[in-house]
């Protein structure tokens, strides 16, 4: 590029950082703006006690190498662990029973698995037999999840395997989440074979050569840390919000907002969640905005407990246990941190993290912390049979966090970044788009940079003729 470009990033999050660090890699002049006093999005570490322990995302996920690839650029590679455990049971059926292995989209391979678990009832057996008779049936569209498996292998299978495990993921229902978007292998699996159970057979993995995850000891906002120590040539802007942005006849972009004198930059790369990126372009693009907007949040709560060795009755084998909303508690998922990080397991104590979304996040935001423990504390005792009370907790409040992957998500993604063609130097990046996960926001973010990049060298190309 034959000169420097000013890019301005908003949100500073996972995916607006890397798209930070790879504009000040690339040359370019940088100004991050951030709403938030701090950077690092829903990347959050938190030192409880006598441990760092992460309240927001806690791993990275291998098979999507962007995390690991930032890691050891970052330096950080070599500080990279894999769980000691990662066996996950459902709490059902009045206990906790174990998950089949081989399991996909919290579907597994063949019936023989789900009798030995336990987890369905003989008439729930019988009804997931039938996805081996009954007939194909194409699939002509995006679905939801919860339709493509209830009616291949019934709503048990549905309702204490699939929805258990994405829905705690994606923050919703499993009958409002794409199949395309959040299970992409089932929706192939559903058109290559005529049963789900068969395909799901032909498709099992080879041998792992690897960890499916990794944490990081002392906190995944290490990586946040080590971008801001990359950042040191970039302007960072902490509590100050964008609300519009407008082009310019010169073609560059002025971003406003309240203390923000307006912001004049060549190209935009918007990081944040897709409602307020929406009332960003509500001028510059009102046909994107209206699509951003479309795109649904929920609420997620995150209670970390610490118990003292002596509480657990017997040691933990797994990494913690989901619960079916048939259930009718209002835990959904604990992860057993201390059994599954070798790094919290050295503290000698027990250190579980109860998560709390969908309906239930919402009774939780109303309840204050103290009631709160208490009565996951309680639930506690009855699934997993601990004793006394935590020794310590922390409550972290996620509010209008999760974004929800609907039918039709992926198509209204395309529909956004076809409107935002017609604002060459604009990108967006972020989990509201193409994967939630921190792989997938640090991916985002690259590539959003990229693109703006690209666009404003084409700018300058033409400029030249």
């Amino acid at each position: 590029m034959s000169s420097e470009p000013r890019v301005a990033v908003v949100g500073g999050g996972i995916a607006g950082l890397v798209a930070a660090h790879t504009l000040v890699q690339a040359g370019a002049r940088v100004t991050l703006v951030e709403a938030d006093r701090r950077l690092g999005g829903k990347i959050r570490s938190e030192r409880i006690a006598t441990a760092v322990v992460d309240v927001g995302a806690e791993a990275l996920l291998t098979r999507l190498p962007a995390a690991v690839e930032l890691c050891r650029e970052l330096g950080l590679g070599d500080d990279l662990v894999p769980p000691s455990q990662l066996t996950t049971s459902v709490w059902t059926r009045g206990r906790l029973r174990e998950m089949p292995g081989n399991v996909l989209g919290g579907l597994p391979d063949g019936v023989a698995p789900l009798l030995r678990s336990g987890i369905l009832s003989p008439l729930g057996i019988a009804r997931a037999s039938l996805d081996l008779a009954l007939p194909a049936r194409p699939l002509d569209a995006d679905r939801a999840v919860g339709e493509l498996i209830g009616r291949r292998l019934g709503r048990q299978v549905l309702d204490r395997l699939v929805d258990p495990l994405l829905g705690t993921i994606y923050g919703a229902d499993c009958d409002e989440l794409s199949v395309r978007a959040t299970a992409p292998q089932l929706e192939a699996l559903a058109r290559d074979h005529r049963s789900l159970i068969r395909g799901l057979q032909a498709a099992r993995p080879a041998a792992a050569t690897g960890p499916l995850f990794l944490g990081l000891p002392g906190g995944l906002e290490r990586i946040v840390a080590r971008l801001c120590d990359r950042l040191q040539n970039a302007e960072l802007r902490c509590g100050v919000a964008v609300t519009r942005l407008d082009r310019g006849r010169d073609g560059r972009y002025r971003l406003h907002g309240p203390g923000l004198e307006p912001l004049v930059a060549d190209g935009v790369v918007i990081a944040t969640p897709a409602d307020q990126a929406g009332r960003i372009l509500s001028a510059a693009s009102p046909a994107a905005a209206t699509l951003l907007r479309a795109i649904r949040y929920s609420s997620t709560v995150v209670v970390t407990l610490r118990y003292p060795a002596e509480a657990l009755p017997q040691p933990l084998r797994g990494a913690g246990f989901l619960v079916p909303r048939s259930e009718r508690r209002l835990l959904g998922a604990c992860t057993w941190l201390s059994a599954k990080w070798p790094h919290l397991a050295a503290s000698g104590e027990t250190w579980l993290r109860c998560s709390i979304g969908r309906g239930n996040a919402i009774r939780a935001l109303s309840l204050d912390n103290a009631t709160l423990v208490r009565e996951l504390s309680a639930e506690l005792r009855e699934a997993m049979g601990l004793r006394g009370e935590p020794a310590g907790a922390q409550v972290t409040r996620w509010e209008h966090a999760l974004p929800h992957y609907e039918p039709g998500h992926i198509d209204r993604v395309d529909r956004i970044e076809d409107e935002l063609s017609h604002l060459p130097g604009v990108a967006l990046a972020g989990a509201a788009y193409r994967g939630i996960g921190v792989p997938q926001c640090i991916a985002q973010g690259r590539a959003a940079a990229e693109q703006t990049l690209a666009d404003l060298e084409t700018d300058v190309s033409r400029g030249a003729e």
